[in-house]
């Protein structure tokens, strides 16, 4: 009940503040705009995936068969409302969508549908829903839920801000999850933008990864402590020969938690696009020094072909000993309490973050419409990873996998400007340690694809 009240109380603070704004600027003639400049889109999207995964047997110093992790197929749709500006200062954003499982013989977590538990850190399930535990296949809970409900303003051509539930969309070290859906805050932005200069502030006070229906607060790295507030201060610059420079900072108002990040980019007048990057985690409750990393990434095309190559270091000394940290950017610790502003994405199954870990990762991708085959493409990628360790008993680390992707843009018929796609990964980990343990973020072997169909539309 106290979640369906706030959910109330916060359309109709929403709501409420649209139609003041109609009211103060201006009747009819200024509030058609409202209307008139707004649009109306969504998408269907299909994912079926099978993940499967291997364990090791410290009795035996031997890897263990894969098994199934996960294994279902989901469906998620969503409808979104973006509103004109009620005399160009006020305007409205609105996205609900929907997810169910067309079936699920795995873990329930897969981000495809709701968790069927109460949030990220507590994990506890829904007892009126007949879910046996956390981990259980039947743990899901098809249902709807809200994605985006915030007005919006804009003052001049300066000053921008949203208020309500929303993904921070000014410079700054707070991002979202994503699934087909965003995560989504409760807060609200300020952004200020003039010539090169963008300037960001973010402030919240909850949070839901798009798997979970209500949001939450935010806690420490012990799960328990009530962190308070979230906040977020950043700026990007852009020189006159193009070069970007990206700082920002983000801390909690009760917890001990702060991230921070530089970021430069740029590419050069042949199309060689070069980042350096540095990702900060101050956290007392989790490591026993500051953790960072240090990151390059790459890319560049070369007529049909798309190359991209990266390398990562990250230093992440866990507050045990006995055990291997790992550096995850953002505001909490719990995967899915929060999530920061970070640009690394291989899609090789392992995260590469543990402390003390060199990784390095290279893509090639192939467009054929230049052989009749418009909007299909293709490509490979691959990653590895590795550390030694001082953690008594810990074997030092080498990771690696390699993937196989193709996707086809549907060019005409009913399905004209969908999307099939199809991803397969093999991870192969040869350090003889157990899922999760000494290692923080570490498993064993798998074997992971996915299918998927998007199909965007337009009404508005």
């Amino acid at each position: 009940m106290e979640k369906l009240f706030k959910r109330s109380m916060l359309s109709m603070a929403v709501v409420g503040v649209i139609a003041g704004a109609s009211m103060i600027t201006a009747p009819t003639a200024q509030a058609e705009g409202f209307f008139e400049d707004s649009s109306i889109s969504g998408g269907i999207n299909f994912w079926f995936r099978d993940r499967t995964r291997g364990g090791f047997d410290s009795a035996t110093g031997q890897d263990t068969p894969k098994t199934t992790n996960l294994d279902h197929g989901s469906v998620m749709m969503n409808l979104g409302f973006a509103s004109g500006y009620v005399g160009d200062v006020a305007g409205l954003d609105l996205n609900v969508y929907s997810t169910f499982d067309l079936y699920n013989n795995g873990s329930p977590d897969h981000e495809m549908n709701f968790w069927n538990v109460n949030n990220p850190y507590d994990m506890q399930p829904d007892a009126n829903t007949g879910c046996e535990g956390e981990w259980d296949s039947g743990c899901t809970d098809n249902g709807v839920a809200v994605q985006t409900a915030a007005a919006k303003f804009k003052f001049g051509d300066s000053v921008t801000a949203k208020a309500g539930w929303f993904q921070p969309s000014v410079p700054g070290a707070i991002g979202v999850n994503w699934s087909y859906a965003a995560g989504s805050y409760t807060g609200g932005e300020i952004g200020y933008n003039q010539d090169n200069l963008q300037l960001g502030f973010v402030y919240a006070t909850e949070y839901k990864a798009p798997w979970f229906k209500d949001t939450y607060g935010f806690r420490e790295a012990d799960g328990k402590t009530d962190a308070g507030d979230a906040y977020s201060i950043g700026g990007r610059y852009t020189f006159d020969n193009g070069l970007l420079l990206d700082v920002a900072y983000a801390g909690l108002t009760d917890g001990d938690r702060k991230n921070a990040h530089v970021k430069v980019k740029y590419t050069t007048d042949g199309g060689l696009y070069l980042s350096p990057q540095l990702y900060v985690v101050e956290d007392d409750g989790q490591f026993d020094s500051t953790a960072f990393q240090l990151a390059f990434l790459s890319a560049k095309s070369f007529g049909a072909y798309n190359v991209r190559a990266e390398a990562t270091y990250t230093v992440a000394e866990d507050k045990d000993a006995s055990l291997i940290g790992n550096m995850s950017y953002r505001l909490t610790k719990a995967y899915g309490g929060s999530n920061g502003t970070y640009d690394i994405w291989w899609n090789n199954r392992s995260d590469f973050n543990h402390d003390g870990e060199f990784a390095a990762f290279a893509s090639v991708a192939r467009d054929f419409t230049d052989l009749g085959a418009p909007g299909f493409s293709a490509g490979i990628s691959g990653a590895f990873g590795m550390a030694s360790t001082d953690v008594a008993g810990a074997d030092d680390l080498f990771e690696y996998a390699g993937s196989v992707f193709a996707n086809y843009a549907i060019q005409n018929g009913a399905l004209q400007g969908a999307n099939l796609g199809m991803y397969y990964t093999e991870y192969v980990n040869d350090t003889d340690a157990g899922n999760w343990a000494p290692y923080t973020n570490l498993f064993q072997d798998e074997s992971d694809i996915k299918v998927t169909l998007t199909i965007p539309f337009t009404i508005k």
